[in-house]
């Protein structure tokens, strides 16, 4: 079953709770929690203190780390509740990134590769092999209300053939731009879609999630 995961982003931080409950009731199990540093990306978002309110509202935080060095927010988000947390790995050699895996997984917390829509899928196959997720971004990471790229697709059809022949686990999630449309035609790849502004913006948001399903 496909699964929508509604982007903290596009949520009024001062109608949080409200928000999270509407989510919830509509159909949502996970929030993707974007982090930014302002460095590895322009814009920043979220510390950890809005994990506590996604947890205390029944559902789970998939955490996309949009920064220069993963390890050094790690730390921060550690003792937050989290279900996964990818990072983009051009920051860091192939031993740093499997030792922030090891890290994350004696914390109990899943992990794997966020990929921008021009880095080669490819090119991190031994480790989309060893991820538990992977976050393929279909927009420029760094700021909400984008359009989805199409580029994008070619990441996709790679990390869904490292999936069929490698790692058959492996949970492939599409960020950016997503709306019925995008979902449509990706769903062959795709096992969570986030969305923000589209979900956001409409007044009937059970009908998005249960569009989703018949997918």
């Amino acid at each position: 079953m496909k699964i929508i995961e509604p982007s903290l982003l596009a949520f009024d931080l001062n109608r949080l709770d409200e928000q999270l409950k509407e989510v919830k009731q509509a159909g949502a199990q996970y929030i993707h929690y974007d982090v930014m540093d302002g460095i590895f990306v322009n814009n920043k978002a979220f510390g950890p203190q809005q994990l506590i309110n996604i947890n205390q509202q029944g559902m789970k935080a998939n955490v996309h780390m949009m920064v220069q060095d993963p390890m050094l927010w790690i730390k921060q988000f550690i003792d937050f509740p989290m279900n996964s947390l990818t990072f983009h790995p051009e920051v860091y050699n192939e031993t740093q990134v499997l030792e922030t895996f090891s890290f994350l997984h004696q914390h109990h917390i899943k992990c794997g590769l966020a990929l921008k829509v021009h880095v080669d899928a490819n090119q991190y196959k031994g480790l989309l092999a060893k991820s538990d997720y992977v976050c393929i971004m279909s927009v420029e990471p760094g700021k909400g209300g984008q359009s989805f790229m199409e580029e994008s697709i070619n990441n996709l059809n790679k990390v869904k053939q490292i999936k069929e022949q490698i790692n058959p686990n492996l949970i492939i999630q599409l960020d950016g731009g997503v709306n019925t449309d995008v979902m449509k035609k990706t769903s062959q790849y795709v096992d969570h879609f986030v969305t923000g502004s589209f979900l956001m913006k409409q007044d009937n948001k059970s009908a998005i999630f249960n569009f989703v399903k018949e997918l």
